[in-house]
């Protein structure tokens, strides 16, 4: 019997300059090659039924290094490896991403050896706040509020056809840059969405030009669809962040399709001084706006400034009089989305 194709996929995470975490998955399968936008409606469908229809290696065994240090995981069932990096010595605080190894120890693969790199973001001394931004209906145009166009969007279409919102690309580098163009503050992306789709996502945002930032998905499942269909499994990633960078507050985006409004006032109840601001991109009908004004007024009693947005210009405005980010940059994103619409 002929031995099987194995690809490691390493994902963006995150670390302080003491100890990294490092996440990725191990599956019997070959990487999908790029899409582009020509890719017919069927290749798109049949690309996403394959990353849905992912075949984990349970129990394989990985080595990670980074340095002069090395270390060992063990995937679980469903092909998952998860570590935290203790370091001899602190990574370099000039440097925002560091590059991981990560290697497969067993079973044996027919493309032997099996290798990939695990980008590993720490904060820079120069951040003065972090970003915490959802995907869906945030960033990329999915119409998670009617099922239908969501099905059609997210199986007939790719990472070069689907569209983000104007403007959001410009926003969220002039976050990003901060107001003396070289704080880079940090971008961490929690959605939804499967980890099957991080390949996706990851296309798309370079594309569009969004700042590279880790990444915190959900594991679909029986067992786990409910926590999907509820979205409280995003607060899991954020308490862990707000944990990690104690020294930093957090600017939190998301829209008002689904629960975000809900889920970041819970936040700023638990944890009213990290929260710089949040922003909530209106997606929705009138009854849901009630709904997010009364959660935003009731944020800005506790002292978070919270507000509902039409667009991207809005969403510049409202970080620009807050500080974040320079007066001039909303021009910027203004121009943006005049060109992308």
């Amino acid at each position: 019997m002929s031995l099987p194709w194995v690809t490691i996929v390493p994902y963006r995470s995150f670390g302080v300059a003491e100890q990294l975490f490092v996440k990725g998955r191990v599956l019997y399968d070959r990487p999908l090659p790029p899409a582009s936008a020509a890719d017919p409606i069927w290749k798109n469908f049949y690309h996403m039924l394959r990353r849905l229809n992912s075949r984990e290696v349970s129990g394989a065994r990985v080595e990670i290094l980074f340095g002069d240090q090395r270390w060992q995981a063990v995937a679980d069932d469903e092909g998952y490896f998860t570590l935290r990096l203790p370091l001899a010595q602190p990574v370099d605080p000039a440097r925002v991403w560091h590059t991981v190894w990560v290697r497969l120890v067993g079973p044996l693969a027919r493309n032997a050896p099996v290798q990939a790199v695990a980008e590993v973001l720490t904060p820079p001394p120069s951040a003065r706040f972090a970003v915490i931004s959802d995907i869906d209906d945030t960033i990329l145009q999915s119409h998670a509020a009617s099922l239908l166009r969501s099905f059609v969007a997210t199986f007939f279409g790719n990472a070069q056809t689907r569209l983000p919102f104007a403007g959001v690309a410009a926003l969220y580098q002039a976050l990003w840059r901060g107001v003396s163009s070289v704080e880079m503050n940090p971008i961490f992306y929690v959605s939804s969405s499967p980890w099957n789709f991080y390949d996706f996502l990851v296309e798309f945002m370079e594309r569009c030009q969004l700042p590279a930032g880790p990444m915190f998905l959900h594991d679909y499942g029986l067992r786990r669809l409910f926590g999907a269909l509820s979205h409280r499994h995003k607060l899991k990633p954020v308490r862990w962040l707000l944990e990690t960078y104690p020294h930093l507050p957090f600017v939190l985006i998301g829209d008002s399709g689904q629960k975000d409004p809900e889920l970041y006032s819970e936040l700023v109840q638990e944890h009213p001084r990290r929260i710089a601001a949040i922003l909530i991109r209106d997606v929705s009908g009138r009854r849901r706006d009630r709904v997010v004004d009364d959660l935003s007024e009731s944020a800005r009693a506790r002292g978070v400034p919270m507000r509902r947005v039409a667009d991207s210009v809005q969403a510049a405005e409202f970080v620009a009089a807050l500080g974040l980010i320079p007066a001039e940059a909303v021009e910027g994103v203004r121009r943006a989305v005049r060109e992308e619409e």
